[in-house]
């Protein structure tokens, strides 16, 4: 994590202007910290979380917890839509266990009263998710496994547990949507050299973003220094034209990302040298 002392002195991203593209509902914690380090947060939201067109599946699959073996949440978006839907009370007395793919969505669940959440001992991924032990084996084999996720989402992880034996039931809760903002203002900071890092947490994000600014922005932003959640958005970023190479974080929660651009701000000190 960021260094304890520049934290407490606000020095460890002092001068650094970060654009924070999370969701509205969701970067606060994040602008906070970085402020508390000394930095500028710039919010602009780049995904709208909205609920699923049609929440009847979930609903039902809800009422029927006792039915399975595992429930898996995949982000905290999981959590909230999902617990909307859900009897709380009677989600906490189900005999499944639930898991999470992070630490952050693993906190979401622990703060609505689920108190045995299995997460990654490593990582925020399906990948690491998957690696652990109740998801392999003759654990896996013959389980029913409920997991909560938003429209469309990434198949790996119910890919992976049919082919390990497992019966995969998707509760789909939410949906992503590009968020009805005005980017004018963002994209000639951009352009003027006002923005120093960004942070981005989803593939669809970093697609909204060069959409939402429009073509005139898409130079500053391929040459931008972004901080990233996995090995795979990164990959994503080099693939969309950006050139320097992205720092990735441990994980999707704020925590992370602060150290994260700790991590860049020394680099781009360094090379400043």
């Amino acid at each position: 994590m960021a260094d304890a002392a520049a934290r407490r002195s606000g020095a460890a991203l002092a001068g650094l202007r970060v654009l924070v593209t999370r969701p509205r509902h969701q970067s606060a914690g994040l602008a906070a910290l970085i402020e508390s380090c000394g930095g500028t947060a710039i919010r602009f939201p780049v995904i709208e979380i909205l609920p699923a067109r049609d929440l009847r599946p979930a609903q039902a699959a809800f009422e029927s917890l006792d039915d399975f073996d595992r429930v898996i949440f995949v982000s905290p978006n999981a959590v909230e839509h999902g617990l909307a839907l859900m009897d709380t009370a009677r989600a906490g007395n189900a005999r499944a266990p639930m898991m999470a793919v992070g630490e952050s969505t693993a906190a979401a669940l622990e703060r609505a009263g689920f108190g045995r959440v299995s997460r990654p001992v490593e990582g925020a991924s399906s990948e690491a998710l998957l690696a652990q032990p109740e998801l392999q084996g003759e654990a896996a084999a013959g389980s029913r496994v409920l997991i909560v996720r938003g429209e469309g989402g990434r198949q790996l992880l119910g890919d992976t547990l049919s082919k390990r034996g497992a019966r995969v039931q998707y509760a789909e809760v939410y949906r992503r949507a590009p968020p009805a903002v005005n980017g004018s203002d963002i994209a000639a900071r951009g352009k003027d050299g006002g923005i120093d890092a960004i942070v981005i947490t989803s593939r669809e994000g970093l697609e909204n973003l060069f959409a939402l600014l429009g073509d005139g922005s898409a130079e500053w932003l391929k040459n931008a220094g972004y901080v990233v959640v996995s090995e795979r958005l990164a990959a994503h970023a080099r693939a969309l034209g950006i050139r320097e190479q992205s720092v990735v974080a441990a994980g999707a929660d704020d925590e992370a990302l602060i150290e994260a651009l700790v991590r860049w701000r020394a680099a781009h000190s360094k090379n400043a040298k």
